[in-house]
């Protein structure tokens, strides 16, 4: 896995980019759009917490906080970029806006005083279906009535769908010629989408600058490659636990256990388990 140093939903690039003090205007207005905010309502009011991987002398410190934190006011936002998302990217969303959220609950405090905490996920490539919406907002809601919403005002998961944003071609508004601009895969294509918005191509020559300076080059390769080791790791890690599963599952079916039983004790599939019998 390499990084394609070009792309704004790289990640790494994505969190370097808007985290970074010289971009804080982009941030504002970004934000500004996103939520719907007066122009000008955000200027110098933002604060940002992030821990730069870039900037670690130990590329695999646990220190680092991967993520971009702002908080203005009484409200808290986490902003993410996937450039997979799945049923794990999904999770752990939901765990961080829920963690963030009651982080701010103090010994003492009431309810009600708790700021609203905000998830926004930009991302591409979902294995999952998030509906047909470029942006949606996802709440707790009633199975039996969708208008019904728990504490809107306290958190939300705003979710962006880059390849549906891909899909419009056209800029039906300044927040959707931003997220074009986020989703474009290289500099020429943002450059052209921000041709004539003098903070559009002011952020893409600093972007261009950053990820073609030699350093930061060698630092993102560094990267690259630890995330490679790291993702190889890990599938191993789980193949090691599906040739568990699949052990299990074959001492079962010697016990004549039912293969609907086996399937929902171990996580195989019908077909899989049913394969193994054949083996067997």
């Amino acid at each position: 896995m390499k990084y394609n140093m070009e792309s704004l939903m790289n990640d790494l690039i994505f969190k370097e980019a808007f985290a970074n003090k010289h971009n804080r205007k982009a941030l504002e207005f970004l934000l500004e759009l996103f939520l719907d905010l007066p122009k000008g309502s955000l200027r110098n009011k933002l604060e940002v917490e992030y821990e730069s991987h870039l900037e670690k002398s130990n590329i695999k410190e646990k220190s680092v906080r991967g993520d971009i934190i702002i908080k203005y006011d009484n409200v808290t936002i986490n902003l993410e970029a996937y450039t997979r998302f799945d049923h794990n990217s999904l999770s752990k969303s939901v765990y961080y806006v829920m963690k963030i959220y009651v982080s701010y609950l103090k010994i003492g405090d009431s309810y009600k005083d708790i700021g609203k905490t905000i998830q926004i996920n930009f991302v591409d490539n979902a294995t999952m279906i998030l509906g047909n919406e470029a942006i949606t907002n996802f709440y707790i809601t009633s199975e039996h009535d969708l208008n019904v919403k728990l504490i809107p005002d306290k958190f939300c998961i705003k979710i962006v769908q880059i390849d549906k944003i891909r899909e419009l071609g056209y800029n039906e508004n300044d927040l959707i010629k931003w997220l074009r601009f986020i989703a474009a895969r290289d500099y020429e294509e943002r450059k052209v989408i921000a041709e004539g918005d003098e903070l559009l191509m002011e952020f893409n020559e600093w972007v261009n600058k950053y990820v073609n300076d030699d350093e930061t080059k060698e630092l993102l390769a560094k990267w690259s490659d630890y995330i490679a080791e790291n993702k190889g790791y890990e599938e191993g890690k789980a193949e090691g636990r599906k040739d568990e599963k699949i052990e299990i599952a074959k001492s079962m079916l010697e016990d004549n256990i039912p293969i609907e039983t086996i399937a929902k004790f171990t996580k195989l599939s019908i077909e899989e388990i049913e394969q193994l019998k054949e083996e067997s």
